[in-house]
């Protein structure tokens, strides 16, 4: 095993290199600032797209590479080993985040991974290369420190390009099992397009017309014709022509300050520009690619019910028979189950009526199916006059979400001892529950109320606004802000105070209520819908406004049987001590 593993190393080593050093002197031509600085580096989309292809095997290639390369623009010893380094981190720093996160290796084999690719597949690898490769080239004076920020910059502009539209070139094109079957007439369209989109781009960043939006069109026809060969292609043909035209001073990206043409604030436009292209290109390939794998199963899947179906006789008839009677059994199972987790989520809201002072308080929940996401829950201090609220609603439905919804409710414990403090309880509640969120997400709201002086703070994590609906019939919303909660990024909650008075009305709810549909017309039942309704009923008790809201959502949605999400509304009206 091991022989192998040292003679792939041998076989590929040569290869990486060559083709690493011959992609830098290419990167090296259009060079600025300095002579080892450019603002394209394709040699980092040779590193990244060989790690894609062989493994951690090409890592000897891919260094070994990068300091000849470096060294032979400028023989220096140190810094090309420095250099040398940085770029090969760079490659496998992304490529180890690219396949954690998606477990693949091709970044454009769906909509989700692509999205890991732009996002964190290329900006770490791109700083480390720039903070050793720059760094060096300052401590032996290559490299003034008046320009070392600009430098910087150019240098992880440059590793972003190379990673962003390079390496899924080289990925697509050299990967194995890709093939691009075309026959000669196919040959000849691609060729067309690929010289269409160089002509267009051509004009785009001329100075002579303003006529940017003129390659993105042939850029979206090659990608739907050729998938990921044609937007590949044609996005590396446009940035060619895009960055060398603009490095020129042409084009509407080329800025200009009082010392002549800024290559640096340039850059900024023109990167955002590409990426908006290169994206565009990119989703238009893995939306259609996953349309054609969903197509696929569904072709097999009627290839074997044909099949099944030519094969059908008596004894398959009496199978069929006896596999049908399993499944009712099951389902029979499956419907008691269902029944206890009923009940064990039920336990999961509170139990007993609790009548604060000062404010009247009444929630009510209908789940989707027989269990559901939703989940709400109260704490009432009586020595201290307080009330604390929280409502959440887990993403998806059915068994998993109310899995979910019961983690929740074991990480208010922290909440239940001090409502008062609602950021740092949304943070703990986050920190309890993120290691089993994976895909899924909550949105969340905590709520402290001291009912004696009608102070009501209100904090929330990507959940609705808290509508507060005055006496007078006036509507405030408190926006404060919140990041729904996933393992991915910081709530950064932000806590929003307000006055009650007596007679206003405090309505909490999830989007089940709102996202309610009318099956003929999909009209939505909206936000400014429910709003006006608990307005117009404000003064009425609060049973008598929850019914009227359910009843009517209900009543839109085709019935009860018919409603698409989980139904959460939660009424609070300040009465005063």
């Amino acid at each position: 095993m091991k022989t192998v593993h040292y003679t792939r190393i041998l076989l590929w080593t040569p290869i990486i290199l060559i083709g690493y050093f011959i992609s830098a002197q290419i990167g090296f031509k259009i060079a600025f600032l300095n002579s080892q600085v450019s603002p394209v580096w394709p040699p980092e989309g040779v590193g990244l797209s060989s790690l894609l292809l062989l493994g951690p095997v090409a890592i000897p290639g891919i260094y070994l590479g990068a300091t000849l390369a470096n060294f032979y623009n400028n023989p220096h010893f140190q810094t090309a080993f420095i250099i040398g380094i940085g770029n090969t981190l760079s490659s496998y720093v992304n490529y180890r985040i690219i396949k954690r996160v998606t477990e693949k290796t091709d970044p454009l084999y769906s909509t989700k991974d692509l999205i890991y690719f732009l996002s964190i597949g290329t900006f770490p690898g791109s700083f480390i290369s720039a903070v050793l490769g720059v760094t060096s080239l300052w401590y032996w004076d290559f490299l003034s420190s008046e320009l070392y920020f600009n430098v910087f910059f150019t240098w992880f502009s440059g590793e972003m390009l190379g990673f962003l539209i390079v390496a899924p070139l080289l990925y697509v094109w050299f990967y194995p099992k890709s093939k691009l079957n075309l026959d000669l007439s196919k040959q000849l369209e691609l060729f067309l397009w690929i010289v269409i989109v160089y002509i267009s781009g051509s004009i785009a960043f001329s100075d002579e017309w303003p006529l940017l939006f003129v390659p993105i069109p042939f850029v979206i026809v090659t990608s739907i014709r050729f998938r990921q060969f044609g937007a590949t292609l044609s996005t590396v043909v446009l940035s060619y022509t895009a960055v060398t035209l603009t490095i020129e001073g042409k084009g509407v990206f080329a800025r200009r300050d009082a010392s002549g043409l800024s290559i640096n604030d340039s850059l900024i436009f023109l990167d955002a520009f590409l990426f908006c292209i290169s994206g565009i290109a990119y989703f238009l390939v893995t939306a259609t690619r996953e349309r054609e794998r969903a197509q696929e199963t569904s072709l097999k899947s009627l290839q074997v019910l044909n099949e099944l179906k030519e094969k059908a006789n008596e004894e398959l008839e009496q199978k069929v028979l006896e596999r049908t009677a399993v499944i009712e059994e099951q389902r029979i199972e499956i419907e008691k189950q269902l029944d206890m987790a009923k009940r064990i989520q039920e336990s999961l809201f509170p139990q007993k009526e609790i009548v604060p002072n000062g404010v009247e308080i009444l929630f009510k929940n209908i789940p989707m199916m027989k269990v559901g996401g939703d989940l709400y829950d109260i704490v009432w201090r009586h020595d201290k006059q307080e009330l604390g609220v929280f409502i959440c609603d887990v993403s998806g439905h059915g068994i998993p979400a109310a899995l979910l919804s019961a983690l929740v409710k074991t990480s208010l414990e922290k909440w239940k001892e001090d409502p008062k403090d609602l950021k740092e309880n949304l943070e703990s509640i986050r920190n309890q529950i993120i290691p089993n969120l994976r895909e899924h997400f909550v949105t969340a709201s905590l709520l402290h109320l001291h009912t004696d002086s009608g102070a009501l703070t209100f904090a929330r994590a990507g959940h609705f606004p808290l509508f507060i609906i005055r006496k007078s019939g006036a509507l405030v919303s408190l926006k404060p802000m919140g990041r729904i909660i996933t393992p991915i990024f910081d709530i950064l909650a932000e806590e929003e105070k307000f006055q009650m008075e007596k007679g206003d009305l405090i309505v909490l709810l999830t989007d089940g209520l709102t996202e309610a549909r009318d099956p003929a017309s999909l009209q939505m039942f909206g936000e400014d819908k429910l709003l006006n309704l608990v307005r117009d009923l404000r003064n009425q008790p609060l049973k008598e406004i929850r019914d009227e809201v359910f009843q009517s959502v209900i009543h839109l949605s085709g019935g009860i049987q018919a409603i698409q999400d989980d139904l959460t509304l939660g009424l609070i009206r300040y009465t005063g001590v």
